[in-house]
């Protein structure tokens, strides 16, 4: 595969992860309050 190639398939598969990142800072930015003390709770053990 020529050099220009791979590095073209690179910058396409960063620019993915990095919008991944970008959802993923976004959905925990958003979440509700509620579910963020249930997570913690079940990270802690309780019910």
């Amino acid at each position: 595969m020529p050099f220009d190639s791979m590095l073209v398939s690179a910058a396409v598969l960063a620019m993915f992860v990095v919008f991944a990142g970008v959802l993923m800072w976004g959905e925990i930015q958003t979440r509700p309050a509620h579910l963020k003390a249930e997570a913690r709770s079940k990270r802690h053990g309780g019910n």
